[in-house]
């Protein structure tokens, strides 16, 4: 009789404990002396007060303007914020975004490409910016001399730091950003519509979108009313409204020669507790899942119109990508889950009138409760590290605030030229995961040529983060469509939907025990890439389609599902479980953290407001050599090794010294001597932070994670059965239903 799989092992949590923080030294030289500054700065900001002079009263309300401050590289981090520029002289945050500095001196200036900063957009009353230039000139404060040696330049905010792509003499569709805080902001809202239409710019007001520091507002507007609304102080963008992702209708194989024969299965879904939301272009009314998918039609007032055919093969392409993964001859597998199918397209959003589709989408998802969700569609926009759209900020709420798993495309444009063949929006979202697709899902696949590449925008670089097989010309995905027929076509599209099938197999088999971060984190961890192929090609690589890859332990390893919330400003101690005595040969220890964390839009370049930092700790018995004055060998700090520190090597991620300690997903793996462990442990430190302020907040919120761990020693193919006996509190995850094993030879 066969033994058991090894299932993977949860309740990783309570291999956890409290740690105390530690932090290093900090001995960072200031780049300038006052001096120095000060003959740097007081040209600038008189040359930003003439520009602020200039503009009309209209375009400044309240008097206020805004300012592009660039601080130097070295205080790019959260600690170092200038808060004396808004404490004493009463200036406000309204938004930031990243940018290359190469400084005058100091950390950077020998990088003939500059390094990581930021430009802070710094909103005040022009007599405000007028006694900082006169304070500047005289004896001064040292706390405000400390944060002005902080700047590497100051200048007004113009109508041309604006403009973002080109417009025409005609008025056409734009999108307009503004900053914009809905608690202090709303005594201008009604100077703004003013300004706007004595510029000519006609506002569709019934579809904006405000998200956390960030007005979007779709209107029509030509090149030149576009330039005389873009000196408006509060407009952020002012750019081209993006067009729908062009989407690949599949071909009918019913004219082909030895077309294979399907059948569908007659059991309902597996699992009846959950389904999985769809928004595409909507399901015909002979499809065949009746037995599982709900066809959801929006209203006349939604503002989609009526269904499209191209689009509806589209939706019937993705539902049945969802149900069945690519499609094989003869009888079906029993779908995992339900779907909820709204069509979200018609002929009211073709060209580029994508705001009723964003808006109708986060009108369902506020109405609902739905964890697992997934899209396929988007606008032909490729991801830019110093913009955030309202689709991405929209989702990534939604995402967070849930806890939902989302699947979301990355596009199709991959043989496109630099750089227009990067991931498109708004599969730059943190809170989800981003797709692309593979040639094939066995041995030898690759990226298909079609997939869109990245990196993705910081602090998540890595996308796409999964690739699953979405076809190519010799070998295209299959679909069920009515008849049953078979119909075929290529496309991330159809990798996307893939992927969810198999998050929701997950969930089907093995409950809601395991958390939809939880499946993420799953998800990521078990992907390969035994080819190696480039990371903005893949991402974490592919994901196996077989569920045993991901929840059962081969022999001579051990998998365990950590999970939980973490407190904000607190060390969780984390053992990576190992038996007792010593291993022998090499040892391979993988990681995969994963958490969901509210976002900040209006800074891009500090997007999470939650960070991780981690400490890999091997062995328990071996310490630093004493360091300088203060930092003494301490018993309950062993040494520390790098571990996810290399995983994004000579990115431009890897030049900011705390680039990793914000990206919501962490993976690495690493081979050791099993003579260099001794109770390894991560040190995990949750750090929160707020845009504008250089202190945690203290209302910052718990923070929904997980953490899968695998130990593989070859040598000692009863691993499991050890790590078992050793760590009672650990148990085995089993399926409630039976799952199929793939047969080894």
């Amino acid at each position: 009789m066969a033994s058991e799989p090894k299932f993977l092992l949860g309740r990783g949590e309570t291999l956890n404990r409290e740690s105390r923080y530690r932090s290093g030294p900090n001995d960072a030289k200031p780049p300038y002396t006052w001096d120095v500054q000060r003959a740097h700065l007081l040209p600038q900001m008189a040359a930003q007060q003439e520009v602020f002079r200039q503009l009309p009263l209209e375009a400044c309300p309240g008097d206020r303007v805004v300012s592009a401050v660039t601080l130097h590289p070295q205080y790019y981090s959260r600690s170092a914020f200038p808060s004396e520029l808004a404490g004493s002289i009463g200036l406000r945050l309204v938004g930031s975004r990243p940018i290359m500095v190469k400084p005058r001196d100091g950390r950077g200036s020998n990088k003939e490409g500059g390094i990581p900063s930021t430009v802070l957009f710094l909103a005040g009353r022009r007599v405000q910016f007028q006694r900082l230039l006169e304070i500047s000139t005289g004896d001064i404060e040292d706390s405000l001399i400390q944060d002005l040696i902080k700047i590497e330049s100051m200048a007004a905010m113009q109508a041309e730091d604006r403009l973002m792509g080109s417009l025409g003499s005609s008025p056409e569709l734009v999108e307009i950003v503004l900053h914009h805080d809905a608690e202090v902001d709303m005594n201008w809202e009604d100077a703004f519509l003013e300004f706007a239409s004595a510029s000519g710019v006609e506002l569709d007001q019934a579809r904006e979108y405000q998200s956390r520091g960030l007005w979007f507002m779709p209107a029509l507007a030509s090149a030149a009313a576009a330039t005389r609304l873009a000196n408006f102080a509060f407009v952020r963008a002012i750019r081209p409204m993006p067009k729908l992702r062009p989407l690949k209708r599949p071909q009918m194989l019913r004219a082909m020669q030895n077309v294979p024969h399907i059948a569908l299965p007659s059991e309902e879904a597996l699992d009846s507790s959950f389904r999985v939301a769809i928004f595409d272009g909507g399901l015909p009314m002979d499809h065949p899942f009746g037995l599982w998918a709900n066809r959801i039609e929006p209203a006349a007032k939604d503002g989609i119109g009526s269904s499209i055919d191209e689009y509806v093969e589209h939706g019937l392409a993705v539902t049945s990508a969802l149900l069945f993964g690519s499609v094989q001859s003869g009888l079906q597998p029993r779908p995992y889950s339900g779907v909820d199918h709204f069509r979200v397209l018609g002929d009211q959003t073709v060209d580029a009138k994508l705001y009723p589709v964003m808006l109708y989408i986060d009108q369902i998802l506020s109405q609902s409760n739905y964890e697992f969700a997934t899209l396929s569609i988007g606008p032909v926009e490729i991801v830019g590290d110093d913009k955030v759209t309202a689709w991405t900020t929209m989702l990534d709420d939604h995402f967070q605030q849930g806890q939902m798993l989302g699947t979301i495309a990355v596009g199709n444009a991959g043989e496109a030229p630099v750089p227009m063949n990067r991931v498109q929006v708004p599969s730059d979202c943190v809170n989800a995961l981003a797709i692309g697709a593979s040639s094939s899902g066995a041995p030898g696949w690759a990226r298909a040529p079609y997939s869109c590449v990245g990196p993705g925008r910081a602090p998540g670089l890595v996308k796409p983060d999964l690739l699953q097989f979405g076809g190519i010309a010799a070998s295209q995905f299959k679909f069920v469509f009515p008849g049953p027929s078979i119909a075929e076509a290529i496309g991330t599209s159809f990798a996307t939907p893939a992927v969810m099938r198999i998050a929701s197999g997950v969930r089907a088999h093995f409950g809601a025990g395991i958390s939809t971060v939880g499946i993420r984190a799953l998800l990521i961890h078990s992907a390969v890439n035994p080819d190696e192929h480039p990371r903005e090609e893949v991402g974490w690589g592919l994901v196996p389609s077989d569920l045993s890859a991901i929840t059962v332990c081969p022999d001579g390893s051990v998998r365990v599902l950590y999970q939980g919330h973490l407190d904000p400003s607190k060390v969780i101690r984390t053992e990576v479980p190992l038996p007792p005595g010593e291993l022998e040969g090499m040892v391979e220890i993988a990681a995969t953290f994963c958490y969901l964390c509210q976002t900040d839009p209006h800074t891009p370049g500090d997007y999470t407001r939650a960070g991780l930092g981690i400490t890999f700790r091997p062995h328990q018995g071996r310490f630093p050599k004493p360091s300088p004055p203060n930092f003494r060998t301490d018993p309950d700090f062993p040494e520390s090794k790098s571990f996810f520190e290399g995983v994004g090597r000579n990115t431009e991620q890897a030049l900011r010294h705390d680039s990793f300690k914000w990206d919501t997903t962490r993976h690495a793996r690493h081979r050791f001597r099993a003579s260099s462990l001794d109770r390894p442990v991560f040190d995990i430190h949750y750090q929160a932070r707020e845009p504008g302020s250089k202190l945690s907040p203290s209302s910052a919120i718990k923070l929904p994670y997980a953490l899968v761990v695998t130990v593989t020693a070859s040598k000692h193919p009863d691993l499991y059965d050890q790590v078992v006996a050793h760590y009672p509190t650990l148990a085995a995850i089993r399926p409630r239903t039976h799952l199929p094993l793939p047969i080894r030879v």
